[in-house]
């Protein structure tokens, strides 16, 4: 990022991110659906994910899609998997330099859809969210909040896999990225005895350990299962 204009890059990153928080219910309003159906095809995404070494922020706004999208519209489980598919298409078009085409994800479906109907199913979605794909990632906090602790590899690797129940865990749903990213940190920062959080690392993430806990209990406990 420009030196210059990073603190303006993250007062408005503050500001965007509650605009893209699904709703931690939504589930509710699916008749077919389930969490356990969501974490299954949450886990399929990160394996596609894998396969086609994407980069992080990809994979955060794919499930960010998913959400606010099953938030806004009611679907029968046969197309659950159709909006993860598309919703990976559209982020990996947004985050990658060099995106798979929609042929290499149709092969990974092994045939369950046709191009068409992924191409109708990505323009159908991006109506129904508005086109926002602007999404606050918890990896750009990350990035910020790593400064502070001169950007230990070990600190972030581990704060990397708190981060990532975001992903799973549906409790953390209406949990801001600022907020993942922070208690991510703070946890792995626990786990490796790194010492206490410190002044600095307050100012570069903006929240105290008492605003950090309740995201960084629910991590704990989704570890401890």
């Amino acid at each position: 990022m420009v030196t210059e204009y990073v603190n303006e890059i993250f007062d408005y990153m503050k500001t965007i991110e509650l605009d893209y928080i699904p709703s931690g219910d939504y589930i509710d309003k699916h008749p077919e659906l389930t969490w356990q159906s969501r974490g299954i095809l949450v886990d399929w995404l990160i394996d596609i994910h894998s396969k086609f070494r994407l980069v992080p922020e990809t994979l955060f706004l794919a499930q960010n899609i998913v959400d606010r999208f099953l938030s806004l519209r009611t679907i029968s489980l046969t197309k659950l998997q159709l909006v993860g598919l598309t919703a990976m298409f559209i982020a990996a078009k947004y985050e990658e330099v060099l995106c798979p085409s929609v042929h290499n994800f149709l092969y990974l479906a092994e045939g369950a859809y046709t191009d068409e109907e992924i191409l109708k199913a990505e323009r159908y979605m991006l109506r129904i969210i508005k086109f926002n794909l602007s999404y606050a990632s918890p990896m750009n906090f990350l990035r910020r909040i790593s400064k502070a602790d001169n950007y230990d590899i070990q600190t972030r690797t581990v704060a990397k896999f708190f981060m990532e129940i975001s992903l799973v865990d549906h409790r953390l749903l209406e949990h801001p990225p600022s907020v993942i990213a922070a208690a991510a940190i703070w946890t792995a920062r626990l786990v490796l005895e790194r010492g206490e959080w410190s002044p600095t690392l307050v100012h570069y993430s903006s929240y105290s350990v008492e605003e950090l806990l309740p995201t960084a209990e629910l991590m704990v406990d989704y570890c401890c299962r």
